[in-house]
């Protein structure tokens, strides 16, 4: 029998955890369905999420950083796939913005500019699927091989649909006034991919009605919210396309769900043993040091240093927009911050097993949630 944890921490669809990690974003989107006209300007909802990203997007980006290089800066050197994440992936995203800026290459930006939209999708879809894997276990909850695979391929054909379903129209897009393409893909695939998407859907129903005729357990609340969240960020996109805007910083307060949690479960642990004064003190200085860190990097990455750099001039060709320098910051942060997560948010490492899982799985689950996150 499998061990359970031995408290289930914030339990219910209305938990800060649930809301966190799904919950929020969900009653937005039926707000945004019940009362946003869609005529609404979308420069309305971009400068709303503009303003957002100060105090929730820019330190997302962030944190990754700091886990990445303060937290577990000793396995750069000593683990293979730490030293891919951390020196050679950046070295190879300079070298290829670098020339793409030097040259004033607009084409090479578009490549790298469809390669991040390709990259962060799937940081998305699986960032989904870390939590609803990393709340289950957390309440004693494991799903079989079998289980996680179709969970996977759902998410999986929601990330598609989502980034193929602008490549199926014939016009180009702008980002930050850089032209890039559209693949032109023909109408029909979409087709595919919304029965793709339907049918994984109606499986995942039906392999949770199995598991709870199997065992008897429930889905867990924040795994339901955070899982219904995919569609709550895509879907609205369809009645108004400024919606789009607000998806990163749903996805960012989700993030800083569970580093908030593996955090304040770390520093509990380190502090333990501290009394009064003491303990209050060292919870200022780990957790809210922490959080500050993150937001002033962030302003300072995101704002600060790329206005002054393109105030410069440096680049002054009108193929790369009025701010090549902020691009080139956003492309590499965005690309790069996958590459980060890919490697520390695993369940082989033993920091997340231990202060993000809450309790240790059992040895028989430990192959079940390996890569969860």
């Amino acid at each position: 029998m499998q061990a359970q944890p031995q408290a289930i921490p914030n339990d219910g669809y209305l938990s800060t955890q649930s809301m966190l990690l799904g919950g929020f974003s969900i009653l937005v989107c039926l707000a945004a369905w019940a009362f946003m006209d869609v005529t609404t300007p979308v420069h309305t909802v971009a400068n709303l999420a503009v303003a957002l990203a100060f105090v929730v997007n820019d330190p997302h980006f962030l944190v990754s950083y700091t886990l990445l290089y303060g937290d577990y800066r000793k396995r750069i050197l000593t683990q293979r796939r730490y030293f891919w994440a951390a020196v050679v992936v950046p070295i190879c995203l300079v070298l290829a913005i670098g020339v793409a800026l030097y040259k004033a290459n607009a084409a090479l930006m578009a490549h790298i500019i469809t390669g991040m939209y390709f990259l962060v999708g799937w940081h998305y879809v699986k960032q989904i699927f870390g939590c609803v894997i990393v709340t289950s276990v957390q309440r004693g909850i494991f799903y079989s091989a079998w289980q996680r695979r179709l969970l996977l391929f759902n998410l999986t054909a929601t990330w598609a649909m989502s980034w193929l379903g602008p490549h199926s129209q014939p016009e180009n897009f702008d980002y930050y006034g850089i032209s890039h393409y559209s693949m032109n893909l023909p109408p029909y695939l979409m087709t595919v991919i919304f029965v793709l998407v339907g049918t994984s859907l109606v499986g995942v129903l039906g392999m949770q009605l199995h598991h709870y005729v199997q065992t008897g357990q429930k889905p867990a609340p924040p795994a339901v919210t955070a899982f219904v969240a995919i569609y709550a960020w895509y879907l609205p996109m369809s009645y108004h396309p400024g919606f789009g805007y607000l998806v990163p910083f749903f996805h960012s307060l989700q993030y800083l769900a569970l580093v908030w949690q593996m955090k304040k479960n770390e520093v509990a642990a380190l502090t333990s043993h501290m009394r009064d004064r003491e303990l209050r003190t060292a919870w200022v200085k780990m957790f809210g040091g922490y959080a500050l860190r993150a937001v002033v990097l962030g302003v300072l990455a995101f704002e600060v240093v790329p206005q002054f750099l393109d105030k410069q001039g440096w680049v002054a060709s009108t193929s790369l927009g009025a701010t090549p320098i902020l691009v080139a910051v956003l492309l590499f942060i965005n690309i790069h911050h996958y590459f980060i997560d890919n490697v520390i948010w695993r369940s082989d490492n033993e920091t997340v097993r231990k202060y993000l899982f809450h309790t240790a799985p059992p040895a028989s689950a430990g192959k079940e949630t390996r890569r969860a996150a």
